[in-house]
């Protein structure tokens, strides 16, 4: 995903307004299959006890270097020094960048995580449904590629997702997922809206952790272990 500009910047510009004490307005979220949704801004600067089980677990079995890619407000990469990580936070929002060096998140870059090169980790952190960014099965075995070059021999991957069958099962257990699209049904399509700012619509992937842990295979990784959390969301912990 290419960096955003200013004014099509809805979730860089929520942080930002909220890190200055701009309080009241919530992300709209809409997607392609369900109705719209308000996201809070302040769910971007959580304590780490406000955080969702496999976050907290992502970040306790962090190791060595870290990139956090996708990293919003910064409040993994902020946990993760205050324990003594060296970390990078990695983001295509540039408002976000903005908001990050201002809490004090000490090195923040603002690019494309495809184009991100030239440096090696030993844990990369992909939260909050970190996976999306992949947009597609093809994108995540793209992605999971790219992150590979990025590890140093025996570093990990440590990425949440969701299934969303759950949306396409009734009250019976029956499911309704065409099997003869040619659209995986984790894909979705988003657009956020933040007071007048519009994003431009994006895709963004939810994968079932038997796929994800498919591809990860196919990609050379090893799943060390996967996490459940408490609903239909989960971690996987991937070793190169």
């Amino acid at each position: 995903m290419p960096v955003l500009k200013k004014n099509h910047d809805p979730v860089g510009q929520a942080v930002w307004d909220y890190q200055n004490g701009i309080r009241g307005e919530s992300i709209v979220v809409t997607t392609d299959i369900a109705e719209d949704e308000l996201l809070l801004p302040s769910y971007f600067f959580r304590t780490f006890e406000q955080m969702p089980v496999q976050e907290q677990e992502a970040l306790k079995r962090c190791a060595g270097r870290v990139l956090d890619v996708g990293a919003g407000a910064g409040v993994h990469s902020i946990w993760l020094q205050d324990q003594g990580f060296e970390v990078d936070a990695l983001e295509i929002s540039p408002l976000s960048c903005e908001t990050m060096r201002k809490g004090g998140v000490k090195n923040v870059f603002l690019q494309d995580i495809h184009t991100f090169t030239d440096h090696k980790y030993d844990t990369i952190l992909l939260l909050m449904n970190g996976a999306g960014i992949a947009q597609t099965l093809p994108g995540l075995r793209i992605l999971l590629l790219h992150l590979a070059t990025l590890l140093n021999p025996g570093g990990k991957i440590l990425a949440d997702s969701s299934d969303l069958l759950y949306l396409f099962t009734d009250e019976n257990g029956e499911t309704w997922v065409d099997i003869a699209s040619d659209t995986y049904y984790g894909q979705m399509q988003y657009q956020l809206t933040y007071k007048s700012i519009k994003g431009k619509p994006f895709s963004w992937l939810f994968v079932d952790a038997e796929t994800f842990c498919d591809y990860a295979g196919f990609c050379g990784f090893t799943v060390k272990e996967r996490f459940a959390g408490a609903h239909f969301d989960y971690l996987v912990e991937l070793v190169l």
